[in-house]
Order: C-alpha cells, then sequence, then structure tokens
C-alpha cells in the first residue's frame, strides 16, 4: 500500500479535538522521562511490553480492566471523532470498518509539545508491528493491514518519512486528513521541524482487513 490521504475533517474540527485533547491532561501519560511526549488512550506498541524506564504500561494493554477503563475515557471524550473516522476510513477502502474495544485498545493520540530537542530526528525508525502480538491466531499479509494518523494540531513541516523500494522519501502531513500506509515500510516520524509553539497532536491507529472487514484499533 502505498501512502494515500482521505480528506476529513475541517481545521475548526480539527482545532476543537485538539483542544479537548489539551483538556484532558490529567489522563496523559507520559512516555519519555525528559522530552514531553505523552499519548492519551492504550497503544499496543507501548503498553504491549514489559515496563522500561519507570513508564508505559508494564503488560498493562493485556488487563482487560485497565484497557476497558483507557477505552472507556477515550469514548466519553471522543466518541464522534471515532465514528467519523470509522465511517471514513469504510468509506474509502468500501467494507465494513469497526472498533474491537473487547480485543483492543481504541485508536488514541500521540502528544508532542513544543521542545527543541523535537526539532533533531528523534523518533524512532521502526515498522508497526504489533498486530504480530495482538493477532497471532491470523496469517496476515501486507494487503491487509494498515496505519492511520489523523493530524488535528501541526507545526509546520511535520510529516512522515518513508524508506522503501524507491529510497527515502518524505510525505508531508495536511491538517485533518486521513494519512494511510501499511506500516511494513520503514518509517519515521518527523515531529518539529520549524520552531514554533504549536503542539503536534495526532489521531493515531491501526487496522487489519479481516472476513471482509476492517478492524480498528490502536
Amino acid at each position: 500500500m502505498d501512502i494515500e490521504q482521505i480528506q476529513f475533517l475541517s481545521p475548526q474540527a480539527c482545532s476543537q479535538w485538539a483542544e479537548q485533547v489539551l483538556s484532558l491532561r490529567r489522563a496523559w501519560t507520559a512516555r519519555h522521562d525528559r522530552l514531553p511526549f505523552y499519548t492519551l488512550g492504550m497503544a499496543a506498541y507501548l503498553d504491549a511490553v514489559p515496563q522500561q524506564h519507570g513508564l508505559g504500561g508494564a503488560m498493562s494493554y493485556q488487563s482487560a480492566i485497565l484497557r476497558k477503563h483507557a477505552n472507556g475515557l477515550i469514548m466519553k471524550h471522543f466518541s464522534g471523532l471515532l465514528e467519523s473516522c470509522r465511517q471514513a476510513l469504510g468509506q474509502h477502502f468500501q467494507c465494513e470498518a469497526r472498533y474491537i474495544p473487547d480485543q483492543a485498545a481504541l485508536p488514541g493520540f500521540h502528544i508532542h509539545l513544543p521542545h527543541p530537542a523535537f526539532a533533531a530526528s528523534v523518533a524512532s525508525v521502526h515498522q508497526d508491528l504489533q498486530y504480530l502480538k495482538l493477532f497471532p491466531q491470523w496469517a496476515l499479509d501486507p494487503h491487509q493491514l494498515l496505519t492511520f494518523t489523523v493530524p488535528l494540531s501541526l507545526p509546520e513541516g511535520s510529516g512522515l518519512k518513508v524508506w522503501d523500494t524507491r529510497g527515502e522519501r518524505f510525505h508531508l502531513y495536511t491538517m485533518g486528513h486521513i494519512v494511510v500506509h501499511n506500516g511494513l515500510e520503514r518509517h519515521q516520524a518527523v515531529l518539529h521541524p520549524q520552531e514554533c509553539e504549536t503542539p503536534r497532536i495526532m489521531l493515531q491507529g491501526h487496522g487489519v482487513f479481516h472476513q471482509q472487514e476492517l478492524l480498528l484499533y490502536w
């Protein structure tokens, strides 16, 4: 899957949802011991691994109670956003799309507050392989996988580097557009390339195509 963009939210809607994320700071989880990197909601790549450096979830992703609490918070404050996103993805891929809160976490948010360090290439270069832990019973291939991102608050020049058979490419994010790729090519977030006071807030999730459905999670 090449990188695709789906027009989704207006700038006004992005601003409203970003303000909602900022208003819930008490519920953010710190993901770095020195830099202002946070998440809102559970993420398999962070919480389905043993606790490290005093941060993260210590296998909390596998706890139905903790996952239910995290999903409940997301649904309480962002049900409208998630429902619109579900509909947009289902329409784009012409299939039924649904969330699977009994099996996995709902899509949530990456939050990077302004910091000089984020102007450097500090984000990890990685592949999105968490599906191997979440769905080990399914023999999924690249055509059944996707990663999606929706920028709600965006520093100028923020985007995504991807390394594939064509070499290194850079994809500039557009506010409110759903950016979709399969997550298996090595990629890296470009966080705050310009010095500014704009927080970087992204709705983030993944999907698997299974039995003619698109199952969405984080």
